[in-house]
C-alpha cells in the first residue's frame, strides 16, 4: 500500500497520535506526516503510506491555507488556547473597513520570528524544551509571504479570518501580530487547516470515517474504536486487508501528488531496466540543469530524477 492520505486531524490528538493509528490499523510499518499540527488544531494532516514516505521531500506544500479564530484582547505564551495568559490589552475599536484595512498591511512578504514554542532548534534543542523550562530563547527571524488575509467574521472579540501562505508561516505568531496592529492583544482560539500543497479538506477522512472502515460500523464513537481507554473493551477490527480496500478510494496517487514536477514516460521493458540499474531517460523539454523530473510507465512511478550535466542522475529508483 502507497500513495498519500488525508486526514481530518481533530482537536486533542498529536500529529504523531494519527500517524500512529494508521500504522496499527493498516499493519504499514511506513506511515509519516508531511507536517506537523498542534494538538489544538484541526484539518489537512497529510499522510505518505508505505514507499511514499520517500517521497516527502518532493511534494510542493508551498501554499498553506488555515481558518484561524483569534481571540482578541489577550496574548498566551504559547499563542493558542492551552497557554497562559501573559499581555491584555483593551478590545479593538476599528470597524470592519479599519480591519479589513490592518489585513491588507500585512500581505506580502514578511519577516516572522519562530513562536517561543516552536520545534525550531536552538543550540541544538527545539525552543519548547527551552520554554518549558521557563527560559524562553529567540531564533532568527525568518521570511515568510502572506498571499491572502481574509475577514471571515468579526465582533470586537474574536476575529476569524483565511489566511493563504508560504509554508514556514506561524499562525499562532500572525494572530498576535494582527490583533497588535488592531491596538489589543490576541491568541489563536481555533485553527483548521483547509490546505496544504496539493491536499485539500474537502478530500480529508475523519476519524469517524476511518472508524467505520476499521471496525465495519458506523454506530460507535471514534476514540472507542480507535483510542479506547484502559479498562474499555476494545471493538474488534476488521482483517487488515479489508482496511486496505476501504481506504484505496481515499488514497491519492504518487502521480497525482507530484504533479508539479514534469515527467518522462517510458515503455515497461524500459522500466524493468531503470529498476535493474540500467539508465535512465533524458529529461523532458525544458528541465534544466538541476531540475528534476519522474520517469513514469504505464502510471507508474518508477524514479525520481535530476538532470546534470554528466547526464540523468537517478534520486529515487524502485
Amino acid at each position: 500500500m502507497s500513495g498519500f492520505l488525508v486526514v481530518d486531524k481533530p482537536v486533542g490528538l498529536t500529529s504523531h497520535d494519527v500517524v500512529a493509528i494508521v500504522r496499527s490499523v493498516t499493519g504499514l510499518q511506513k506511515v509519516g506526516h508531511t507536517g506537523t499540527l498542534d494538538p489544538f488544531a484541526t484539518g489537512v494532516l497529510p499522510l505518505a503510506l508505505g514507499r511514499s514516505t520517500r517521497l516527502i521531500q518532493y511534494l510542493d506544500e508551498s501554499i498553506k491555507v488555515y481558518d484561524a479564530n483569534i481571540r482578541l484582547g489577550s496574548a498566551t505564551d504559547t499563542g493558542d488556547p492551552t497557554g497562559t495568559v501573559v499581555r491584555e490589552a483593551p478590545l479593538p475599536t476599528a470597524d470592519e473597513a479599519g480591519v479589513d484595512e490592518v489585513l491588507r498591511s500585512f500581505l506580502g512578504e514578511r519577516m516572522q520570528e519562530p513562536p517561543a514554542y516552536s520545534a525550531v532548534k536552538v543550540a541544538g534543542r527545539p525552543m519548547y524544551e527551552y520554554a518549558r523550562k521557563g527560559k524562553p530563547v529567540k531564533a532568527a527571524a525568518r521570511p515568510i509571504v502572506l498571499h491572502a488575509v481574509e475577514r471571515l467574521s468579526y465582533d470586537r472579540e474574536t476575529l476569524r479570518v483565511r489566511i493563504t501562505c508560504s509554508r514556514g508561516t506561524y499562525a499562532r505568531v500572525l494572530a498576535d501580530e494582527i490583533a497588535t496592529a488592531l491596538g489589543s492583544a490576541g491568541h489563536l482560539q481555533d485553527l483548521a487547516r483547509e490546505r496544504s500543497g496539493p491536499f485539500v479538506l474537502e478530500d480529508a477522512i475523519s476519524m469517524s470515517q476511518l472508524a467505520a472502515i476499521v471496525s465495519g460500523r458506523e454506530d460507535l464513537e471514534w476514540k472507542r474504536v480507535l483510542t479506547p481507554g484502559r479498562g474499555d473493551d476494545r471493538v474488534k477490527w476488521r482483517p487488515r486487508e479489508e482496511v486496505a480496500a476501504g481506504l484505496a478510494p481515499r488514497v491519492r496517487s504518487e502521480l497525482r501528488c507530484l504533479s508539479h514536477i514534469p515527467m518522462a514516460e517510458i515503455s515497461a521493458v524500459d522500466a524493468k531496466r531503470v529498476r535493474q540499474g540500467g539508465s535512465l531517460p533524458v529529461p523532458p523539454r525544458g528541465v534544466g540543469f538541476g531540475g528534476r523530473y519522474l520517469v513514469v510507465a504505464a502510471d507508474e512511478l518508477i524514479a525520481v530524477a535530476e538532470n546534470t550535466p554528466q547526464g540523468p542522475r537517478g534520486l529515487r529508483v524502485g
